[in-house]
């Protein structure tokens, strides 16, 4: 286990991490316009995220399955939001195993929906807005 900074740290910076200034600057002003133009969103009960950068394949929705049965086993109730990767509904809409397949809210909603009851929404906040989306929506 390293319990040091890596020796490159020390280094003064080559002509790579100068080629790329600009991609950093131009990085940081997206961000700077996102947060200008983001809507603040306050959902009224507790919110656990879970994910990254990384588009797919690095485990988020192993580790929403996990948090969501060790939640559901102490008694607490959980509801999923995603986005609906793959599918062709941007709700809100409650994923119904019994109607809804893969090509209308995502192989991975209908994985969430059986450990929990879930959400396909485009837009986050409006799949955790209470009351939450229609149940017959889709």
């Amino acid at each position: 286990m390293m319990r040091s900074a890596p020796a490159f740290w020390a280094r003064p910076p080559g002509l790579l991490s100068e080629l790329l200034l600009p991609f950093g600057a131009g990085w940081d002003a997206a961000g700077r316009l996102r947060q200008i133009f983001a809507r603040p969103y306050c959902a009224p009960v507790p919110v656990a995220c879970v994910g990254n950068l990384v588009a797919g394949g690095s485990g988020k929705t192993p580790v929403a399955l996990a948090l969501a049965s060790h939640l559901v086993s102490r008694g607490i109730a959980v509801h999923i939001v995603t986005r609906g990767y793959g599918g062709r509904l941007g709700g809100p809409v409650r994923v119904d195993r019994a109607r809804h397949d893969a090509a209308a809210v995502g192989d991975e909603a209908l994985l969430l929906a059986a450990r929990a009851p879930c959400w396909v929404a485009r837009d986050r906040a409006d799949g955790a807005t209470p009351p939450m989306a229609s149940e017959t929506g889709g």
